[in-house]
């Protein structure tokens, strides 16, 4: 199955936002997005461009005419680095994007010329922390561990919060507190959403899917055919936020506000880099 051409970013209604605007009480801003450096999760070894910066221009460059002096970098990185957000693009099935496009038709030389990074809308909405790895009492899920609908009833239950259509789901499960202790650690394998899970949290209106992981998902992959990223990315039309840091807001219990989220306008491209709040 793959996916109609409209989004679950649809489910991002006037009212909703209007109703997550009313969730405001403390004016407390919680950061969810992780730094952009050479420290931060770099993705799929060999397959994600890892982040560098290099010097363009210098101040010892361009001398002291009249007291003027700037500096300008270069940044090389693949957009699935650090915290960011999947373009629908970012995963094919049997040839075919979401909206079913075939691979040759959407992707040109500079990039895909359907449902690239550009077309995300901003997300501005109710964001619902489900804080998994609370729920088990645990620091960290353990890496493999799948996320089931039973997991995420369980947290809704616990922070007595309901779901709603158009919420922006975030899921904890404290892996993220690993990347900068052992890197390949993080990266070698995960604790995820299942597919079952995120069906559930689908057909409760989901409109976009957070997590404090990579890769959203169990890694290493069980079936690699069915995957939550073909489920969500591919056949729904969900997009994924990955590498969120929900620490903070955990720490402070917190389990709903106004989430932002604003995605660069980068033009075919399969990702972009976010830097997402939620304001309670």
């Amino acid at each position: 199955m793959i996916g109609s051409s409209q989004s679950a970013l649809e489910r991002l209604t006037a009212q909703r936002l209007l109703d997550a605007i009313a969730l405001v009480k403390k004016g407390a801003v919680y950061d969810l997005g992780l730094p952009l450096d050479e420290s931060v999760p770099q993705g799929n070894p060999g397959a994600f461009t890892p982040f560098s910066f290099t010097w363009r221009v210098t101040p010892e460059d361009t001398g002291n005419v009249d007291g003027y002096q700037y500096a300008a970098e270069t940044i090389v990185a693949c957009p699935h680095v650090s915290t960011h957000i999947d373009a629908l693009v970012h995963v094919q099935a049997e040839g075919r994007i979401f909206g079913g496009m075939t691979v040759s038709e959407a992707r040109g030389d500079r990039g895909f010329r359907a449902h690239g990074a550009e077309t995300i809308r901003p997300l501005v909405g109710r964001g619902v922390l489900l804080d998994v790895a609370r729920l088990h009492g645990a620091e960290a899920l353990s890496d493999g561990y799948e996320i089931t609908s039973d997991d995420l009833k369980a947290a809704a239950g616990h922070a007595e919060i309901q779901l709603r259509g158009g919420d922006v789901v975030l899921v904890r499960t404290g892996k993220i507190r690993e990347f900068l202790s052992d890197p390949a650690g993080f990266q070698a394998g995960q604790p995820g959403v299942g597919v079952t899970a995120a069906l559930w949290l689908y057909e409760q209106g989901m409109a976009a899917l957070g997590t404090d992981t990579t890769g959203t998902e169990p890694l290493p992959f069980t079936d690699p055919g069915r995957t939550t990223h073909r489920a969500m990315l591919v056949e729904r039309g969900v997009h994924l936020i990955e590498n969120l840091d929900l620490t903070a807001p955990s720490a402070d219990a917190v389990t709903e506000g106004l989430f932002v989220c604003l995605p660069l306008k980068m033009t075919g491209a399969t990702g972009s880099w976010v830097r997402p709040v939620l304001v309670v």
